[in-house]
């Protein structure tokens, strides 16, 4: 359609042309959604709610092509309905969203208000569509859900719930417990873990929880068996109103509870047993069942039943004892001919589904056959059934129940019988879309089960309609079975977050339920960390250790080398200079010892390895010490200590062995003397493991294949006396450290701490944390391990923001690794948007995962609701590249869309507002602003902690509000927070050594730093110039002419200067002058190491053969300096 051309359209316009126009322009990529607001604006009068021939809307072609900013137009400005199906499928536009992976328009239409609850053309919510392109679940064992009345505390301690929910008391008070079974009664329920453990919570009357007390317990609690040889777990358990069955591990029964009716099976029959007691040892029994007035234990080929016996336990009736008391085999079936596959019983009746297919019931002293050949089932449930109420008195007040048995086939198809209509009916539910039953289970108000997709539904059997009576037709049994005149029809209705579900199980009265669900999806590698870097550190830090840094504290004078080293270190790794450097001797001479041996002590001391710890050839520079020993020689022998020589110690020990080799005994080993003067130092791991080696014809060579390594790591808490620097925290905590640790692990220490890097000494810095945090700073820094310990949340988040801030990548993984662990459904959004802004990219992409594993569970908990809007569209990419399911859901342009030109040019000249729509996508403001994610107290001391002191630096100058590099998010929160409070911070900020593009300054006070590599990335603000720049700008700029040519303009001149107080002239005069005490009080070493540092720039930028751009290295300017004044009759 042409520019010119009016489209011929009225208010009511129902065109199909228009929507094929509109919906084929919303296909086109590279179009922008204002452009297409006003396209689709300009076509069609009704462009909201005309249909295209496909049955579709506009609103549903832009959320199938994820075009955010063009669903809010139609919504907030054409009031397009949001819940509108299509014709070709019955899908909603968020039915389309999800469906096409665009997950960001999806959260949108549901905060616009989207019904989540609506059916698709196949009975699909939004919801289910998310589950279907998941994962199943198929573990055995995983969470416990619980919701209900709780009228008694059987389901814990929380109240009343109408949706499932996590039982936290359970799960944090045994973290690592996994649930296989729980089972469910009115005062009490057991749980059952996948080591065998059992737990129990209820009230304990009688003694029907089995932890040897009555009292009401709370929260779950494990119960303990009779101690054997070998430890008892729990195979199978079965409760009832007032006792408890347990199967265990040896084969052995346990009970306890109530023993009113004889069901705990013991003989002589107690009153009642507080704790599991020992029923029988019966052969081949698998599992148990139990009832109110009995109990049951079977196996493929046996059957027991004990308790009152009132129809239900199998047994003839005997006039002269109502009770079976002990455990007693059931003969009415011939377990030599067929075997028990499944087994179930309720209060009043036990049935039992056979190898041949046969399905019986015991009833009212009877076996009845209800069915035959069905050959497929693998569960049976059973519900109701009556007794004899000439038993007892508490048998006659029991409501007479109908009886029903459930059967599940391995199809997954679910069949019913039942007293009123006595033939096995097969179910059909009121979703029309095919249902697959994982488990169920059966309780008065119908039937409990899971499907293989992990959802969970409760359903009501329908009465059969009465039917006129007809002249009836003979059928087959075949097709009355799949009639579905003859079916039972069941109302379904879906239970909430339920996503997983593998077991569900409820009471006898359907009050309280409980449902396993497998954990959320970790279908995905944990984040891997980087290797160790503590002996490469090390060695640097020995390598480059020199007499004219700060770092060593100590010199060692060995054979006429001199070795700059640590006192921390070596007191570490060696008593002998432990108890030699606490005289604090500046240099130490170490008389009669080999330079070479010492070097290669030395090397051991800081990484742990040497050259002569290494298998093979020894090293060419070690060679010379192997040479035989020349009496006549001019070289004076190697001394291992000040009295003896090396050789001689060796060949003493050999003497008496064999003193016809003595010449070839004599011979120089390098190997030998390392060992020596180990001992001498008291280096007792060395010693170890030199013990082990040994060395022939300039070859080193292990005697064992056994490794005896211990990991390098230093304790911060010992030799505090040879600590150099203190650490201040933000609560006023102060802690001890050591320069060349910090310095050797962390590239930030070591420039700190770099003569280069600083003008004054840095025996106090001040770490913006606490002093737990610190001090899992040092832990790490010292050991190069994060202990376990530190698992809490907010203490790994304050890690990683002071990790991120010093540059410390391995730390921060390691923080990420024990994040990753800790993810649920409720904190993967927060710790997805906390990894977002501090660069911890494992984290980040471990949270996308986990997201897109779990996308039904967390649309339904609405916590996407708050996500930042640029995270919500990467995260929408990366669902939609991380299932493949959806690849191929792509809506491709139409060829007869129209031409991208065309839909600009119409833009153009037929321009809509869109005011609602740019509001809502305005730029991103600052992301700890708009992030809800991190708790309160997290943000509070993020934003307050978050800025490196010195106390012993100089004020800082007033610095420029300019953005700073997005690697220092951490330090850019802490800044923008105190901006709002109108106060410049005080700190010093470093950089990696590697960082050539931000290079700090050198050997200057703290001043103002641009950090910005680009001009675009500065904040617009206005510039402040000082007078003469004003009259210079004035001079040099022509008059600019007035609009209107009428008026007169006006004479340029400066404005007025404002008026110095005394106070600033003070101030400043205080500046100048401590300005001038800097410069005369400079060492000449900083000068000239500063004239290296700037020679060396100018090599690396080439500045004096670039011709395109001009660089310039040279000093900061400190600002004013008081002028030199002569004193006279002062000496120097």
């Amino acid at each position: 359609m042409g520019q010119d051309e009016a489209p011929d359209c009225t208010d009511r316009c129902k065109s199909t042309q228009h929507g094929d126009i509109i919906t084929a322009a919303i296909s086109r990529r590279c179009v922008s959604d204002f452009d297409l607001c006003s396209y689709i604006s300009y076509i069609c009068t009704c462009c909201e709610s005309v249909k295209d021939s496909l049955g579709r809307t506009a609103l549903h072609v832009a959320a199938s092509c994820g075009r955010l900013e063009l669903v809010r137009w139609l919504i907030h400005k054409r009031h397009a309905n949001i819940n509108i199906r299509d014709d070709e499928s019955g899908f909603t536009p968020l039915h389309r969203s999800i469906f096409y992976g665009k997950i960001h328009v999806a959260v949108e239409l549901i905060k616009l208000g989207a019904n989540t609850s609506l059916l698709d053309a196949n009975s699909l919510t939004v919801l289910e569509h998310a589950m279907l392109d998941g994962y199943t679940p198929e573990a055995k064992c995983g969470e416990l859900y619980a919701w209900g009345s709780n009228c008694n505390n059987s389901l814990g301690p929380q109240q009343s719930r109408s949706t499932p929910e996590l039982l936290d008391v359970f799960h944090k008070k045994y973290p690592d417990e996994s649930v296989r079974k729980v089972v469910c009664e009115k005062f009490h329920s057991v749980i059952v873990t996948s080591g065998g453990l059992v737990y129990t919570c209820g009230h304990g009357q009688g003694g029907r929880l089995g932890l040897g007390t009555q009292r009401t317990v709370v929260a779950p609690e494990m119960v303990t068996f009779p101690q054997t040889h070998e430890p008892i777990t729990c195979v199978d358990v079965a409760v009832s109103r007032d006792h408890s069955v347990f199967l265990c591990s040896d084969g052995n029964l346990y009970s306890c509870g109530l023993n009113t009716h004889r069901v705990l099976g013991l003989h002589p029959p107690p009153a009642q047993i507080l704790v599991p007691t020992l029923v029988k040892h019966l052969e081949q029994v698998r599992h148990v069942c139990a009832g109110r007035y009995h109990s049951v234990a079977w196996g493929p080929k046996c059957l027991y039943t004990w308790g009152l016996n009132a129809g239900q336990l199998g047994h003839k009736m005997r006039p002269d004892d109502n009770y079976v008391t002990s455990p007693k085999a059931v003969r009415i079936l011939n377990f030599t001919e067929t075997e028990i596959v499944a087994l179930d019983s309720s209060d009043g009746a036990i049935s039992i589904y056979t190898k041949k297919g046969d399905i019986y019931v015991l009833h009212e002293y009877q076996c009845r056959k209800i069915a035959s050949r069905q050959l497929n089932v693998v569960q049976v449930c059973i519900f109701g059934g009556k007794l004899n109420t000439n038993l007892s008195k508490e048998l006659s007040g029991e409501p007479n129940r109908e009886l029903k048995v459930a059967a599940l086939t391995n199809t997954g198809n679910l069949l019913i019988w039942q007293e009123s209509v006595p033939q096995l009916s097969r179910c059909i539910y009121s979703l029309n879309r095919p249902i697959v039953v994982r488990q169920m289970t059966i309780n008065n108000n119908g039937l409990l089960f899971v499907t293989k997709d992990g959802e969970a539904f409760q359903g009501t059997i329908k009465p059969k309609k009465k039917k006129p009576v007809l002249p009836t037709i003979e059928k087959s049994a075949f097709h009355k079975f799949l009639d579905r005149e003859d079916c039972i029809s069941i109302k379904l209705s879906k239970f909430p977050r339920i996503h997983r579900a593998i077991f569900i199980t409820s009471d006898v009265k359907g009050h309280d339920f409980c449902v396993i669900q497998v954990p959320p999806y970790k279908r995905f590698e944990a984040p891997l960390i980087m290797e160790s870097q503590m002996k490469t550190n090390l060695g640097v830090l020995l390598q480059e250790c020199h007499e004219n840094d700060d770092l060593h504290d100590v010199v060692l004078h060995v054979d006429h080398r001199y070795f700059p080293a640590h006192r921390f270190i070596l007191a570490t790794k060696s008593s002998y200079f432990q108890k030699l450097l606490i005289d604090g001797d500046k240099t130490i001479k170490l008389d009669g010892y080999n330079s070479l041996i010492f070097e290669q002590f030395l090397t051991y001391v800081y990484v742990g390895d040497c050259d002569l710890l290494k298998c093979g050839e020894c090293p060419e520079k070690l060679k010379f010490l192997c040479e035989k020993h020349k009496e006549n020689s001019d070289e004076a022998s190697e001394i291992i200590d000040g009295k003896m020589a090396a050789f001689e110690v060796y060949n003493n020990k050999l003497k008496n062995q064999n003193s016809s080799n003595n010449k070839q005994n004599r011979i120089k080993n390098p190997v030998r003397m390392l060992h020596e003067m180990a001992k001498k130092f008291g280096c007792f791991d060395l010693c170890t493991i030199l013990a082990d080696y040994e060395m022939q014809k300039y070859t080193i060579r292990r005697k064992s294949h056994k490794t005896i390594t211990k990991p390098l790591q230093f304790d911060k808490t010992s030799f505090v006396e040879f600590s150099d620097v203190t650490i201040k925290c933000t609560d006023g905590k102060q802690l001890k450290a050591h320069k060349c640790i910090l310095a050797a692990q962390s590239d930030y220490f070591s420039n700190l701490f770099s003569t280069r890097w600083r003008g004054t000494e840095t025996t106090v810095i001040t770490l913006p944390c606490s002093r737990s945090v610190a001090e899992a700073l040092l832990e790490y820094l010292y050991t190069d391990t994060l202990s376990l310990k530190n698992r809490e949340q907010d203490h790994l988040f304050k890690l990683i923001i002071l990790a991120d801030q010093l540059f410390i990548t391995r730390l921060k993984e390691q923080c990420e690794l024990l994040l990753f662990e800790c993810l649920t459904l409720k904190n993967c959004v927060q710790f997805l948007a906390f990894a977002s802004i501090y660069n911890a990219e494992k984290l980040k992409l471990s949270c996308l995962r986990f997201i897109a594993a779990n996308l039904a569970p967390l649309l339904e908990l609405r916590v996407f609701d708050d996500l930042d809007e640029l995270l919500m569209r990467e995260l929408s990419d990366f669902y939609f590249e991380e299932k493949r399911e959806i690849w191929c859901r792509v809506i491709t342009p139409y060829s007869t869309a129209p031409l991208e030109e065309e839909i600009v040019s119409v833009s153009s000249a037929f321009p809509v507002s869109t005011e609602e729509v740019v509001k809502t996508t305005q730029k991103r403001r600052s992301r700890h602003k708009t992030e809800p994610s991190l708790s309160k107290s997290l943000k509070e001391n993020i934003c307050d902690e978050s800025i490196i002191q010195f106390p012993d630096s100089p004020p800082a100058v007033v610095t420029d509000n300019l953005e700073i590099p997005s690697r220092l998010k951490a330090i850019k929160l802490a800044e923008e927070k105190l901006e709002t409070d109108d106060y410049q911070p005080q700190y010093t900020k470093l950089v990696s050594k590697n960082s050539f593009e931000e290079f700090p300054l050198l050997n200057s006070p703290p001043t103002s730093y641009n950090y910005s590599k680009s001009p675009h990335k500065f904040a617009h603000k206005i510039v402040k110039v000082s007078q003469k720049q004003r009259k210079r700008l004035s001079s040099e700029s022509a008059p600019e002419s007035p609009k209107n040519p009428w008026k007169i303009v006006s004479e340029v001149g400066s404005p007025p200067s404002m008026e110095t107080s005394m106070s600033e002239i003070i101030s400043s005069e205080k500046k100048q002058k401590e300005n001038l005490v800097k410069i005369t009080s400079k060492s000449l070493i900083y000068t000239q190491i500063e004239d290296k540092a700037i020679e060396d720039l100018c090599k690396f930028y080439n500045t004096e053969n670039i011709n395109d751009e001009f660089i310039s290295v040279e000093r900061v300017n400190m600002g004013a300096v008081a002028a030199p004044i002569w004193v006279p009759g002062v000496k120097k």
